[in-house]
């Protein structure tokens, strides 16, 4: 409650200023399917039978991915996917950051000199000392 009545203050000083060097991010398992096209799903008969076409369909894959996104008010700034088997701890979170860091650079100049505000939930990697550091 304490970080909302902070950035609530923050709001009525800074106004749309301040609303603007938000950035936020969080991460997230994301499914992926892969496609049948006609031809793959084409139902093969014997030499003289006609072939008849399936419609295309997707198939889930049970493979998932780790994605962790960053964004501000004009949009997305990094998605980051993460490989497979890895954890995100506060040393894997702090190599995210400094690559934030240098996104924010390059997509939006300025902003770190107005002191972006970053927003995140209280996950151990986002709250260790380390990361704060």
């Amino acid at each position: 409650m304490g970080a909302a009545l902070e950035f609530l203050s923050r709001y009525h000083t800074g106004g749309e200023d301040f609303l603007n060097r938000i950035v936020t991010g969080d991460e997230t398992w994301v499914a992926h399917g892969n496609a049948e096209t006609k031809q793959q799903s084409m139902a093969w008969g014997h030499t003289g039978s006609p072939t008849r076409l399936r419609k295309a369909r997707q198939t889930l894959s049970s493979r998932k991915l780790m994605v962790t996104v960053f964004r501000d008010a004009q949009g997305i700034l990094l998605i980051e996917f993460m490989t497979r088997g890895t954890t995100i701890n506060s040393e894997v979170y702090c190599r995210m950051l400094k690559k934030q860091k240098r996104v924010i650079q390059n997509k939006r100049r300025g902003l770190l000199s107005s002191g972006v505000v970053l927003l995140h939930d209280n996950a151990r990697p986002h709250t260790a000392v380390r990361t704060g550091e």
